[in-house]
């Protein structure tokens, strides 16, 4: 006659499998909201300035040290090859819009347009062959400055592992 299911008994596994945690949440699960901390305002703050001077200091400050010297040296990089392609400075006080939107691009690198001023850069030769394609480094070093500043707060407020 057949066993009913209250009869048969468990048997254990031969190899019990044990859970392995997760070290990261899964896609698109958030954590509870009172398990995420966020820091306080004048410390966002503080790491979004020293970002935006010093290239990959918000992710050194939040010791992310691999990270902070790749964007660091990718940054300053695109910025100098763009001065030796004698990029072309822009003015904020163009008659131009779009000659002012290259001057805050240019400007979000950080220090070292002001180093580059400090120490004698002439802004560019608009006749050099290369000189549209520095300008494009100069704007995309200040731009990827930005993604880098934002990525930072993002780890720093807890959106990002």
């Amino acid at each position: 006659m057949p066993k009913r299911a209250s009869e048969i008994e468990a048997k254990p596994a031969s190899s019990p499998v044990k859970p392995v945690p997760a070290t990261r949440p899964e896609p698109g699960i958030s954590k509870p909201a009172s398990s995420v901390t966020k820091p306080a305002t004048g410390r966002l703050i503080w790491l979004c300035v020293a970002a935006w001077l010093v290239p990959g200091a918000g992710h050194l400050m939040l010791g992310r040290r691999v990270r902070a010297l790749l964007l660091f040296l990718s940054i300053i990089v695109m910025f100098v090859f763009g001065l030796l392609m004698k990029g072309q400075f822009f003015s904020a006080q163009s008659a131009s819009w779009l000659e002012t939107l290259g001057y805050y691009g240019e400007l979000c690198v950080g220090a070292a347009m002001f180093v580059a001023r400090f120490f004698g850069y002439p802004g560019g030769d608009p006749f050099f062959v290369s000189a549209d394609f520095g300008t494009a480094f100069l704007v995309s070093a200040g731009m990827l400055n930005v993604l880098a500043i934002l990525d930072a707060y993002d780890i720093a407020v807890g959106r990002k592992p």
